[in-house]
């Protein structure tokens, strides 16, 4: 899930030394709820600056010292109220479901509203090469639905979900708890474009999902679904950090729209890359792709033959289904 992209530090600084009556509104560690006061303040048509961001980079304890948000001395009151409001609505408990994945051996419980795992999930789980014994690292783990997939398929994997929206990682241990995987499958609360110093090593395998949509079209008014469907722009960082985080000869996987294969091939390295598209039906256009890039290879790029998910009456094809029951992984 990605950042919000807010007035440039420059231009915060300018703004407070012009307006220095300024009042703190919000202090937090909490960069999701930060965002989130952000936007409910700017919706509001009230001017807000974050103070203490170059402190903690610079002393190096970004994501410990809170943040102030800033306000001017006469929208305080109405500033507290909005937030009040806001975070007290955004605080109630969040309906929820129970899917069934993997045929039924899995169940996931997952939010009713916002983005919601389904078939690509499960399909990016099964495209990853994973072994007994393997050390595997998912970016922007949303309800946990991909990892558990992946260590309910292979057993003796131990996978670690990065995941900035903290209700959600509560909800995921949960479902890794309930499907007995909580001893192999953990998540935690950080930004994938931040991680901390203890997930800064390399993995076997790396996979993400990450956000389908850049810059363009118009953000969910659903605050949590507008983080998992749109990156701000940050595509390419993804799929660095993604790379970056692959042990040599190990494997980085990603599942994206095919409109944005230019992108990612930019942001990729130029060797070592495949690229499988999933058919809608045989003869239809492909609307994602997932690409794999094996760190290290210097085999040219390859473009696979893909895989039909649908017959012509809407069921699955029966090597779709196989894969969707858990069956058979997805080999590259």
């Amino acid at each position: 899930m990605a950042r919000s992209s807010w007035l440039n530090p420059a231009l915060r600084l300018i703004k407070a030394r012009i307006n220095p009556l300024m009042r703190p509104v919000l202090k937090t560690n909490n960069p999701v709820l930060l965002s989130f006061a952000q936007s409910l303040l700017s919706d509001a048509q009230i001017e807000c600056v974050v103070f203490d961001e170059n402190a903690s980079v610079m002393d190096g304890s970004l994501g410990i010292l809170p943040r102030r948000l800033m306000v001017a001395d006469e929208d305080l009151e109405r500033g507290q109220a909005i937030l009040r409001d806001g975070i007290a609505q955004r605080n109630r408990p969040a309906e929820t479901t129970e899917d069934k994945f993997l045929g039924g051996r899995l169940t996931v419980r997952q939010p009713a509203q916002g983005f919601r795992a389904g078939l690509d999930a499960v399909m990016l789980a099964a495209a990853v090469p994973a072994n007994t014994g393997n050390s595997i690292l998912e970016l922007g783990s949303g309800a946990g639905t991909a990892s558990l997939c992946l260590a309910e398929r292979v057993p003796g994997v131990t996978v670690a979900g990065a995941e900035i929206d903290s209700e959600l990682v509560g909800i995921s241990n949960g479902n890794a708890t309930a499907n007995g995987l909580g001893a192999r499958v953990v998540f935690v609360t950080v930004d994938v474009l931040d991680l901390p110093v203890d997930m800064k090593r390399d993995y076997d395998h790396v996979f993400c999902n990450p956000p389908f949509h850049g810059t363009e079209g118009e953000s969910s008014p659903d605050e949590a679904r507008a983080m998992a469907t749109h990156d701000d722009g940050l595509l390419a960082q993804w799929l660095a950090i993604g790379v970056r985080r692959t042990m040599s000869s190990g494997t980085f996987t990603c599942i994206i729209r095919t409109d944005r294969i230019g992108e990612a091939l930019n942001a990729l390295p130029s060797t070592g890359v495949r690229i499988f598209p999933l058919w809608p039906r045989s003869g239809e256009a492909a609307k994602r792709i997932i690409i794999q890039v094996r760190k290290g290879s210097r085999a040219p790029l390859q473009l696979l033959s893909g895989l039909v998910l649908h017959q012509d009456d809407g069921a699955y094809t029966p090597r779709a289904n196989s894969i969707l029951r858990g069956e058979q992984g997805l080999e590259l």
